[in-house]
């Protein structure tokens, strides 16, 4: 399920995007393509209007779908809100009704539908007619979404526009004239409440805000008028979000302004915002026209984070309030509840509070820790003027550029911010990053590419503890190149790190991505993910089998050898190519290693004296879906290391199981053994007779769905580690609920009696005589 993250024609270089096409593809649907410059997938749907809605007025719509992959059964998809009708819809698509979608999409959306087969290399183009109803701030949106739901075959486009009573108030585009900068109050009944990220609020530093400043004289004549007393304003500001929910704005800056003639307005106090979007801002009354006129501003931007608009030269978005004149000595005025009147500018404010999530999970007063000297204010611009179709962050002027419809996704817009993170962090010096123009989740691309946009997909989902990215579930990764110059298998890597332990597989590992991640991240300047791994280990964090099974899980593979105990049977996956294990030997008596083969399939199991698996020492090969084993006989040799390896024979696929049985078990007389269901496959005793002694060993199931298998190692110093094939004796065949018996004659030592569970769950009572 890869996740293209397109292009970019910027002329500095830039992370998301880039100017070379190349292979995507889907492992799991082989939806594969060329995707061309300043595309974001293997589709592209546009829209364009031939003018500005006004109410009553008509307007010619475009939509055009083009593809560079054959995609069968693309859905097409154009809404229209409740501002605008359609006056004729496009030929031979389907019309009907649905609530709102979005904040601005008003009472609800007028949805035109099509399927359609679209071709590699082909181009198809609507023509439709919209009608403006309302007067409002709106979006017009289309999408293409192929029947494998997969990334590579969808897309969407958002355009947004303000459908005007009159021409010269209809607009293309976002409006952000000081009249659509008004603020306004939120819906009585609307609940504010924080964002979804998991840390806890920490107030920005005020350093560096501007000072209250006035050209006003205290007094008209200072020998009459006494200093005037303390007065306030409160409030609180906040947005809409994408569902409608009402979010608070935590830290983002509040100017509190007196208005007075020919443009020359006192700056009374400078605020940010607490934890719940509220200000208090208090001033010295005295003024020399009774009592000072106040407004409230509210600027995108604080001393590390800042939004701003391209379209008057990169400027912060302001926004103000109605004005309370003549505010009486000593009076506190709340201003209420404020937001951006014009909808769309409510995802200038949603833009700077997922910045502002980002800050607060991530560690130290900067956005990088080790910064001695100022802060690095991250730039954001937003809407993203350039023809590009995907946000991106550019290197050369150190800006995140968004697109229209950004905001509305946590995982896109905080992503670019993730790259910011890491060029401040690794000081402008960003790794290098080849064939990532354009690069998918779930293909190779190249170390450096896989590193920063692992990275930065990691960010979000650590910022907000979801592996929700982009549409998908970044838990599961199979499927994926098994690289690390795949982008998803670091992505996941980086989340498995992190997650609950006890999953099913390899990872069972958790760890504070705060602490060995950052740690990390901040001391070494690392290439690519392997030096990460690398620089982890350097710097004193734990690369063992815990969390090396994080990335193992993920299909990276640095030496990984899974930790056997005794007895905890482990379910595992096909192994592609093959699993590595370890265990240790405990006492000086015989333990043995199992593998249970899917049904109807064939793994062989392998043992190796080291880690590199270079000195083999035996091997169980049996056909089918037989139990393989090897035993290791620790009284003839010293306990230690051991290393298992399980492989597919031919086209084999599907789980297995694992297990370990090394309790150092005496078999003296009887004993009994539980063994329930597939789960429980060996368990293995030592018996010690005089040499030459005849020995018959029975081996009695309590339930008739129980179906044992008995071995007999022989105790041979010159050949302590043995197969399956090499047993002294055997006894395999009489079926569920029957007992088996086997009869040796001792030759010295202590044998190994291995007892495999064929089928069922029951308890085997086994004798000696």
């Amino acid at each position: 399920m890869p996740v293209v993250l397109g292009t970019a024609a910027f002329v500095v270089p830039s992370i998301g995007g880039g100017a070379q096409a190349a292979p995507a593809d889907d492992p799991r649907t082989g939806i594969s393509c060329e995707i061309p410059e300043n595309w974001s997938s293997c589709v592209q749907v546009r829209t364009e209007l031939d003018r500005a809605p006004v109410v009553g007025g008509t307007a010619r719509l475009t939509i055009e779908v083009s593809a560079a992959a054959d995609v069968t059964g693309a859905r097409l998809r154009a809404d229209l809100p409740a501002a605008l009708d359609w006056q004729r819809e496009p030929a031979g698509w389907r019309v009907t009704e649905v609530g709102p979608q979005l904040p601005e999409d008003g009472a609800g959306v007028h949805r035109a539908t099509r399927t359609v087969d679209v071709k590699a290399g082909k181009t198809l183009t609507y023509t439709a007619t919209v009608r403006g109803v309302d007067a409002a701030a709106t979006s017009l949106r289309a999408s293409v979404a192929g029947g494998d739901a997969n990334p590579l075959d969808d897309d969407s486009h958002m355009s947004l526009l303000t459908v005007g009573k009159t021409t010269g108030t209809a607009r293309l585009g976002l409006d952000t004239t000081a009249a659509a900068r008004k603020l306004a109050p939120l819906p009585a009944g609307l609940k504010l409440q924080p964002s979804d990220a998991k840390a806890a609020f920490q107030p920005v530093t005020t350093e560096g805000l501007p000072k209250p400043h006035s050209d006003d004289p205290k007094t008209s004549d200072s020998s009459t008028f006494a200093a005037r007393a303390m007065s306030c304003v409160t409030g609180a500001i906040g947005y809409q979000d994408q569902a409608g929910t009402g979010r608070v704005s935590p830290n983002i800056q509040v100017q509190a302004w007196d208005e007075d003639p020919a443009n020359s307005d006192d700056l009374l106090d400078v605020a940010l915002t607490d934890a719940q979007g509220r200000y208090r801002m208090c001033f010295d009354n005295d003024d020399v026209h009774n009592g000072q006129d106040v407004y409230v501003k509210v600027l995108t931007e604080n001393p590390l984070s800042r939004v701003a608009s391209e379209f008057f030269g990169r400027t912060t978005y302001e926004f103000q309030s109605a004005q309370r004149d003549d505010i009486a000595d000593g009076r506190t005025v709340d201003f209420g509840r404020l937001a951006p009147g014009n909808q769309l500018l409510h995802r200038t404010l949603h833009a700077f509070d997922m910045a502002n999530d980002a800050q607060e999970w991530t560690p130290g007063e900067c956005w990088d820790e080790r910064d001695t000297g100022d802060c690095r204010r991250m730039e954001i611009v937003y809407p993203d003027t350039d023809s590009n179709d995907n946000s991106r962050y550019t290197e050369g002027d150190n800006t995140v550029r968004l697109e229209e419809a950004a905001p509305d996704d946590r995982s896109d817009t905080v992503h670019e911010y993730g790259h910011a993170v890491m060029d401040d962090v690794y000081d402008d010096n960003m790794p290098e990053h080849p064939n990532c123009s354009p690069h998918a989740m779930g293909t190779k691309s190249s170390a450096g590419c896989a590193w920063t946009e692992g990275f930065a997909n990691f960010y979000p989902m650590a910022i907000y503890n979801d592996d929700f990215y982009r549409g998908w579930r970044v838990e599961n990764t199979s499927g994926y190149d098994p690289s690390d110059e795949t982008e998803g298998r670091v992505t996941g890597s980086l989340w498995d790190l992190k997650d609950p332990a006890g999953e099913q597989y390899w990872d069972n590992w958790t760890e504070n991505p705060q602490n060995a991640i950052w740690d990390t991240f901040l001391d070494r300047r690392s290439a690519n993910f392997k030096e990460f791994w690398e620089h982890r280990r350097a710097e004193g964090h734990d690369v063992g089998s815990g969390p090396a099974g994080a990335l193992y899980q993920n299909g990276i593979d640095y030496g990984f050898r899974f930790q056997l105990a005794d007895g905890a049977a482990r379910l595992a996956p096909t192994p592609d190519p093959q699993h590595n294990y370890r265990f240790d030997t405990t006492y000086r008596f015989w333990s043995v290693v199992a593998i249970r083969p899917p049904a109807g399939n064939d793994y062989d199991l392998r043992l190796y004296d080291d880690h590199d698996q270079q000195q083999f020492l035996a091997g169980s090969l049996a056909t089918g879906d037989t139990v393989d084993f090897v035993a290791v006989d620790s009284s003839v040799r010293d306990p230690g290391d051991y290393y298992p390896v399980v492989r597919p024979v031919g086209s084999a696929t599907g789980d297995y199981r694992i297990e370990l049985s090394d309790g150092g078990k005496l078999l003296t007389g009887s004993a009994t053994q539980a063994m329930n269901g597939a789960d429980d496959i060996v368990s293995v005793w030592d018996t010690c007779p005089a040499t030459g002694t005849d020995v018959k060993i029975t081996v009695t199931p309590s339930a008739a769905d129980q179906d044992a298998e008995v071995f007999v190692m022989d105790s041979d110093p010159s050949n302590a580690v043995l197969g399956r094939v090499s047993a002294l004796a055997e006894a395999t065949g009489n079926g569920p609920g029957q007992p088996e018996e086997l009869t040796f004659k001792a030759t010295g030592g202590c044998h190994g009696i291995v007892l495999v569970n064929k089928a069922g769950s029951g308890t085997y009572t086994l004798t000696e005589s």
